[in-house]
Formats: C-alpha cells, structure tokens, sequence
C-alpha cells in the first residue's frame, strides 16, 4: 500500500471515529444543550429599575437608614458601595441596573456585571469553605431544584448596602437567590433572599427579572471620582473607607487639571 493511500485510510478512518463520538449521548456531567431549561448563559437586561421601598428594618438597621437620610436632606451627597465604585456590591442583586452576563460550564455558572464592574463564580454542587475570607461579593455555591438554580452566598464584608437609600449590611448576611428560566427562553427571573439578623427583624425576599438580549453589549465602565473639590465638604459617605483619599479635580477653563488628597486625620 502506497503511503498516500495509507494517508487517506488514517484520515477516513479517525473522520469515522468523530462521526462515532458525536453521536453518543452526552455525559450525564455535560452543559446542557441550548434549548435547554437548565441553560442560563447569555446576555440579560432588567425589565425595569427596582428600588427597595419596604425591608424589615429592626432598631439598629432604622437607626442608620434615618442618619442616612438626614443627611440627604440637609442636602449633602451620600455615597454607598455602590457610587463608591466597590466591587460585589449586594445592591446589584436587589437594585439592578445594567446588562449581566450569564456563563456556565457544567461545574460552575459566571456572572459578570456591567455596573459596577464585578464577576460572581458559583461554584455549582460545592460547599462552603471554613475559613471564608471576607469580601464584597461574598462566596456562593448553586445546585439545581428542578429547572431552578439555587444560589447560596456568604462570606460578605459587611461594606455594602442594599438600595440608594443605604439600607445597611453586615458580615452576618446570607443570601439566597433562585434563577428560573421562562418557557420560551426570552426571560429570567430572579428571586432573592436576603438575611441579616443584624439589621432586620426577619428575612425577606426580592422578585426581579430580565430579559434576554443577545443583540446588545456590555460597555466599559469607567468609574472615577467626582471632579468636583468642593464634595470634600459636601460628601456623606456610609462608611469612611468610601471615602477617596485623593480626588481629580477639574480645572475651569485652561486651568489644568490637579489631584486633591486629604490628610490621615481630616
């Protein structure tokens, strides 16, 4: 046998061979399939903005919701997580905004969000390690309920508020959020828990949704401080580590530009 013909033998045969393994069923492990209820990944959008009127405030979480607002009201500009720029803040879950996008493999599912820029793995099937180390985001591990993705996150640092009006959040806060696909495919909905003995009587529970939306993009998120100097006096920050050490401030006209920092004890 000629080595050409010996070649195109090789070929046909391992092309045998792709055809054979392509038409196996997949492993119980795999992705699921496109049209699959199970199928969370693309891109989403909210149907509507949210904000969180009622939460089951006890006297500590009402004591900081009422310093928040009175400062509000004396006309000062509060920043939360959420304007400062933190990553993980819990109010893209209850307050979203922006497009999500959803990735999944058969051992995790990946959210990146658009604003603020973060990134959520959950790990599916796994469990919680002992020795957490806190943060924005918290830990999460999922498992699937049916046609449900059940969601579990702990491990929060504490530095992050539900809502606009700064509803507070503590290291105690433990979420749970359900992820249902609709019949059709076109819809997301979302069901999260929220409790935090800390700060609320009881827990309580949040309905969002989004729709698909394959035809838009994710945008840059640029997040930078607020030019204005004159927000060193003006500014309310829920915690002070939101709090900029150095600011850019804008020049008027052809005055350049300068970076304003604070000193350790103002």
């Amino acid at each position: 046998m000629s080595a050409y013909v010996t070649k195109v033998a090789l070929a046909a045969a391992a092309l045998a061979l792709m055809h054979a393994a392509s038409a196996q069923p997949p492993a119980s492990g795999d992705a699921p399939s496109a049209s699959s209820s199970r199928d969370l990944h693309g891109m989403w959008e909210p149907t509507r903005f949210h904000v969180l009127t009622d939460a089951p405030l006890n006297a500590a979480g009402e004591a900081l919701v009422q310093r928040n607002r009175a400062a509000m009201d004396s006309g000062r500009i509060m920043h939360t997580a959420w304007t400062s720029c933190r990553p993980g803040a819990i109010s893209s879950m209850t307050m979203p905004r922006e497009l999500i996008m959803i990735m999944q493999t058969p051992r995790e599912v990946v959210i990146l969000y658009e604003m603020p820029r973060m990134i959520r793995r959950i790990e599916l099937d796994g469990t919680h390690p002992n020795d957490i180390e806190p943060s924005y985001v918290g830990h999460s591990v999922g498992r699937w309920e049916g046609d449900t993705l059940v969601v579990e996150s702990i491990g929060f640092n504490g530095y992050g508020e539900l809502d606009a009006h700064g509803k507070p959040t503590s290291t105690r806060l433990r979420t749970v959020e359900r992820f249902t696909k609709s019949a059709d495919g076109e819809r997301l909905d979302i069901e999260i828990t929220i409790d935090d003995p800390e700060y609320y009587t009881e827990p309580f529970t949040i309905h969002r949704s989004w729709r698909r939306a394959e035809a838009r993009h994710q945008h840059e998120y640029d997040c930078m401080e607020n030019p204005r100097q004159e927000d060193f006096a003006n500014a309310y920050y829920v915690h002070d580590r939101y709090r900029p050490t150095c600011m850019r401030v804008q020049g008027e006209g052809m005055e350049p530009s300068r970076m304003v920092c604070r000193r350790e004890e103002q």
